[in-house]
C-alpha cells in the first residue's frame, strides 16, 4: 500500500510542490481518507521523504547498470549526464529549492545519496578511462573530490537560481571542464564525438 501511494502521488508532489500541497490534497488525489494515509505516512515530512527515497531508489536502478555496460569510460559518464537530463525534467529548480529550504533534513540525504553513489560508482570509471588510455593518469581522489564538489556547488538550487542555468545545463558544463581536463590525446577524439551526443 506505501508503495502505491507514493507511485500514484509522486508526479502530483513534483509538479505542483511538496510545500504547497496539503495532506487534504493528496487524500482527495488519492480517493482515501487522511487517516488511511497517516497509518503509513505519520506526518507530510514522512511522505516526502518517502517519495524523495523512491526517486532515487528508481535514479540508482537506472544508473548502475550503464555504469556497469561494456562502453568505454567517456561514453559512461555521457550516459549517466543523460540519465540526469531526463530525471531533471521531473526535478525542476524551484522543487529543489522548495526542498532545500522547507525540508532540510530530507536535502541533506539527497545530498548524502549523490555524493556516495558518485564516489561508489565514478570513481571506477576514471579508473578505468587511465586503463583505457583515455584519461591521464592524475590521482583519482583529486579528480573525484572535484567533480563532487562540482555537483554540489553548481546542481545546487542557490547556484542555478541565481546565475539562470537549468539544473542539466549546469550539470553538462561541469561535466565538459571537469572530463575535458583530464582526456589524453585519444581521450580527446572520443570526448569530442561523445560530447555531441549529451
Amino acid at each position: 500500500m506505501q508503495d502505491k501511494i507514493i507511485e500514484q502521488i509522486e508526479d502530483k508532489l513534483f509538479k505542483e510542490g511538496f510545500y504547497k500541497t496539503t495532506m487534504d490534497d493528496v487524500a482527495s488525489e488519492l480517493g482515501m481518507s487522511k487517516k488511511t494515509i497517516y497509518k503509513f505516512f505519520p506526518s507530510k515530512e514522512d511522505l516526502v521523504m518517502a517519495i524523495a527515497k523512491h526517486f532515487m531508489n528508481s535514479l540508482k536502478n537506472k544508473i548502475v547498470p550503464a555504469l556497469n555496460s561494456d562502453k568505454n569510460a567517456i561514453e559512461k559518464l555521457a550516459e549517466l549526464i543523460n540519465i540526469l537530463a531526463t530525471a531533471s525534467e521531473k526535478v525542476s529548480t524551484k522543487r529543489m529549492e522548495e526542498m532545500k529550504r522547507h525540508f532540510p533534513g530530507i536535502w541533506n540525504e539527497i545530498d548524502s545519496f549523490r555524493t556516495k553513489m558518485m564516489f561508489e560508482n565514478i570513481t571506477k570509471i576514471i579508473n578505468q578511462g587511465k586503463e583505457e588510455g583515455l584519461f591521464l593518469d592524475y590521482p583519482t581522489s583529486i579528480i573525484m573530490n572535484m567533480l563532487v564538489v562540482s555537483v554540489r556547488t553548481i546542481v545546487n538550487p542557490d547556484f542555478i537560481l541565481n546565475n539562470n542555468f537549468s539544473i542539466i545545463e549546469a550539470a553538462r558544463f561541469a561535466f565538459k571542464i571537469i572530463i575535458g581536463g583530464i582526456v589524453t590525446e585519444k581521450g580527446k577524439k572520443v570526448f569530442n564525438q561523445t560530447i555531441n551526443k549529451i
